[in-house]
C-alpha cells in the first residue's frame, strides 16, 4: 500500500502538526469533539456517545486546508549556502467518513476512516538545511470499528479498535568530497499498528451531557528501504561493494496514548456551550528497535518532546428550527522546546479561532460549514551538525481550515 503524501506533507510543514490531534470536528476551531454527540463523528472521538443516535447515521466530511507559512533562514547565523527553502504550499483536501448503526435499545456499532495525525516538511533540494532534511513525512490513516452499550438511561460505555496504517518517507542531501554536487539518502517505510479506545458517556439531563475517551499508544513496525543515490563514482563503487546502496530497514514507531474529554450544555433558548480538553503523552513519541539488513542496531534517541495538552470552547446561537451559528476557540501547548526543535517535526504552540453555521435539511439530514483561522507559531530552529549550522523561523505562521460536513 503506497500513497503520494506530497500534498499532505506540505500541509503538515505549514501547520507544524497534523490537521488536528483527533480527526475532524463538529464545530469551528476544532470544537464540540465529545459532548455534543449528535452525528456519526462521535464513533471516532468518543464511541460511548453513539448510544444517543437513532437508527443508521452517516457523516461525510472534507477538510480544505491552506497554509500561508514560510520558513525564513537567518543568514547571520547560518553557515551553509542555499538560503531559504521552497515555501510554496498547495491547498489540500482531507476526507473523513463515519458510520453508526443502532442494533437495539442498548447496542450501537460504528466505523470511521480518518487521518488522526501527521507530521511533515518539504523544503526543496537546494536550501541551506538540505543536509538536515529535504523532505519528511509521517502520516497515520486509521480505520476504527467501534461499539457502544447503554448501561441505563443516562450512562453508556464504548470501545473502539484503531487499525493504523503508518507511512514514513524522508530525504536529505549528502555532501560529497569528490563532486560539487550532492548525493542523497532516501527512506520509504510503512507498517500497521493497533490501538484501543475506551470511552464513557453520561447524560445529566436532556440538556447537559459529558464524555471521556482514552486511546492507548500504537506501535507500528515500519519496514522498507533506505537508499543512497547520486554518489560520486568512487563513493558509489565503495557503497556498492559494501552492499549499502539499498538497506532493508525496520523500525518501531510509537504514536502515544491520549485522553479526550468534553461537555455540552444547551440553554432554554436553544443556544449551547461546549468545552473539550485533550492530553497526549507526546513525550513517548519515538522511533526504536532499528534493524538494518536484519541486524539489530542499538540506538538511543533523546527525549525532546513534551506532553501535549489542548483546550477548546464553542458556542452555538440557535436562530430558528433549522439554522444555528457557531463560534469557537482552541489552544494547543508547545510540543518541543525551542532549543530542542529540529527540521523534521517543527511543532510549536498553536491557537485558533473560528466561526460556522449548521443548517438542518429534511428527513434528519444536516449540512455544517466551519472556517477556522489557525496560528501555528514561529517554530524557531537552530541546528548544528557536522555539515554546519542552520537557523531560522516561520514567517506568516497562519493557516485557514474550511470544513464541510454532510450528515444523513
Amino acid at each position: 500500500m503506497k500513497m503520494d503524501w506530497m500534498k499532505l506533507r506540505r500541509l503538515a510543514c505549514g501547520l507544524g502538526l497534523g490537521c488536528s490531534m483527533s480527526a475532524g470536528a463538529a464545530g469551528p476551531a476544532l470544537t464540540a469533539l465529545v459532548g455534543k454527540a449528535d452525528n456519526a463523528e462521535i464513533a471516532f472521538t468518543a464511541p460511548a456517545g453513539m448510544s444517543r443516535l437513532q437508527g443508521t447515521q452517516v457523516t461525510v466530511q472534507g477538510m480544505f486546508a491552506q497554509s500561508f507559512s514560510s520558513f525564513d533562514v537567518d543568514e547571520n547565523k547560518t553557515t551553509i549556502d542555499g538560503g531559504d527553502p521552497d515555501n510554496g504550499s498547495d491547498p489540500v483536501v482531507i476526507p473523513f467518513v463515519y458510520y453508526v448503526r443502532q442494533f437495539n435499545d442498548r447496542w450501537h456499532g460504528g466505523l470511521s476512516l480518518t487521518i488522526p495525525s501527521g507530521f511533515g516538511s518539504n523544503y526543496g533540494n537546494t536550501w541551506a538545511g538540505r543536509y538536515q532534511t529535504v523532505d519528511f513525512s509521517l502520516v497515520y490513516v486509521s480505520l476504527t470499528p467501534a461499539v457502544s452499550y447503554r448501561v441505563n438511561e443516562r450512562f453508556s460505555l464504548g470501545m473502539g479498535v484503531g487499525i493504523n496504517y503508518t507511512a514514513e518517507t524522508s530525504e536529505n542531501k549528502i555532501p560529497l568530497l569528490l563532486s560539487p554536487d550532492d548525493g542523497k539518502i532516501k527512506s520509504d517505510l510503512d507498517g500497521v499498528g493497533i490501538n484501543v479506545t475506551l470511552s464513557a458517556f453520561y447524560e445529566f439531563s436532556n440538556r447537559t451531557r459529558a464524555g471521556i475517551s482514552w486511546t492507548s499508544d500504537s506501535d507500528a513496525d515500519l519496514e522498507g528501504t533506505i537508499k543512497l543515490r547520486k554518489l560520486d563514482p568512487i563513493f558509489d563503487e565503495i557503497a556498492t561493494d559494501l552492499g549499502i546502496k539499498n538497506i532493508d530497514t525496520k523500525i518501531t514507531n510509537t504514536l502515544p496514548q491520549r485522553v479526550l474529554a468534553g461537555m455540552y450544555h444547551e440553554f432554554e433558548s436553544g443556544d449551547y456551550f461546549t468545552i473539550d480538553g485533550m492530553w497526549m503523552k507526546f513525550s513517548d513519541f519515538s522511533v526504536s528497535n532499528l534493524e538494518l539488513d536484519g541486524n539489530d542496531v542499538n540506538i538511543s534517541t533523546p527525549s525532546i518532546y513534551n506532553d501535549l495538552w489542548a483546550i477548546n470552547a464553542g458556542y452555538g446561537f440557535r436562530m430558528d428550527s433549522r439554522k444555528t451559528y457557531r463560534v469557537g476557540a482552541m489552544y494547543l501547548s508547545q510540543g518541543v522546546d525551542d532549543d530542542d526543535r529540529n527540521f523534521s517535526i517543527r511543532v510549536d504552540e498553536m491557537w485558533a479561532i473560528g466561526a460556522g453555521v449548521s443548517y438542518a435539511l429534511n428527513e434528519g439530514r444536516r449540512v455544517d460549514a466551519n472556517l477556522t483561522f489557525l496560528n501555528t507559531g514561529e517554530a524557531p530552529v537552530d541546528q548544528t551538525t557536522l555539515t554546519g549550522r542552520v537557523a531560522g523561523k516561520n514567517d506568516d505562521p497562519y493557516a485557514l481550515l474550511l470544513e464541510l460536513t454532510y450528515s444523513f
